[in-house]
């Protein structure tokens, strides 16, 4: 049974497609310190979809770029090097999945709602530590993709929600580990290697649920493991407040701590209150950045 799943998950794995020849173009250009602005241009202009994508992030109140952004040549010149990478690999990873049944279409809407949410606050929590805000931001909404791979493998049997019901639970792979023989961290971390992702991104795929784990860039997944949380809290629980996500990290496991001031990120109990705050805030104003994503 167990060669079975694991036969069925790399069947799905292997039928997405490729990222577009546009997401490996910007990344070498992008990887690049001596490439221009023009550079960076020429190999956007061609793909007029995530022309399209970069407009309407550049002029949503996700920038808040006080001048409209009209041209794609503006919005490379404007956004630079990183955000315009950021925004071209958010949006092909969410076009290279197909549409999944009708029977799934509102559990997968609830899947990127939450992978939306934890993706703002990464970047909320990323703008105060003073890190790549627009790249945590990325790692946060692509963090749980193994889901939906493992979702096309047992569209009948995935609990693809199952973490809604315990959102401090730090290790949610464990029951998928002993029924599928894997957890949707490691798909979602061979599928980033497949699609030849930065390192950073893959770290906080692969790693978010076990930081300590990581090989590298262990604060990407320190960071996404509390924003995965702080959007669960956020999804899913109506009237909860700042001070009482502060009481959740208060108690919360002393390792994770110590992991986030071993890695030089400040651990500070009222900070999540804050950002739980500041997510409540951005969290409606920002909505049309998912729909800049999702649209065909």
């Amino acid at each position: 049974m167990t060669h079975s799943y694991l036969t069925a998950i790399n069947s799905k794995m292997n039928s997405l497609p490729a990222l577009p020849a546009t997401v490996a173009n910007v990344m070498t250009v992008t990887a690049n310190p001596e490439s221009s602005a023009n550079d960076l241009m020429q190999v956007v202009i061609g793909d007029q979809t995530m022309c399209s994508t970069i407009l309407k992030v550049a002029n949503s109140a996700f920038f808040g770029i006080p001048r409209g952004v009209s041209t794609i040549e503006r919005a490379v010149v404007v956004l630079g090097h990183e955000e315009i990478r950021n925004i071209v690999i958010g949006k092909a990873i969410f076009s290279c999945f197909p549409k999944l049944s009708q029977e799934n279409k509102n559990t997968v809407s609830l899947f990127w709602e939450h992978a939306f949410t934890c993706g703002l606050a990464a970047k909320i929590m990323a703008d105060h530590l003073h890190l790549p805000s627009s790249e945590l931001f990325v790692a946060g909404l692509i963090h749980d993709i193994g889901k939906l791979v493992m979702l096309m493998a047992f569209p009948y049997d995935y609990p693809i929600l199952q973490e809604l019901s315990n959102p401090c639970n730090l290790d949610n792979c464990a029951e998928e580990r002993s029924r599928f023989s894997i957890g949707h961290d490691k798909v979602g971390l061979q599928l980033a290697e497949r699609w030849l992702l930065p390192e950073q991104l893959c770290m906080a795929i692969g790693f978010h649920h076990s930081p300590q784990n990581a090989p590298s860039f262990k604060h990407y997944p320190l960071i996404v493991q509390i924003a995965d949380i702080l959007s669960l809290i956020y999804c899913h629980s109506e009237f909860i407040e700042s001070r009482d996500v502060e009481k959740i990290f208060a108690d919360f496991l002393p390792e994770t701590s110590t992991m986030w001031q071993e890695n030089n990120l400040t651990w500070k109990t009222e900070n999540f209150g804050l950002w739980y705050e500041m997510l409540q805030q951005q969290r409606e104003d920002d909505q049309e950045i998912l729909s800049a994503f999702s649209s065909q």
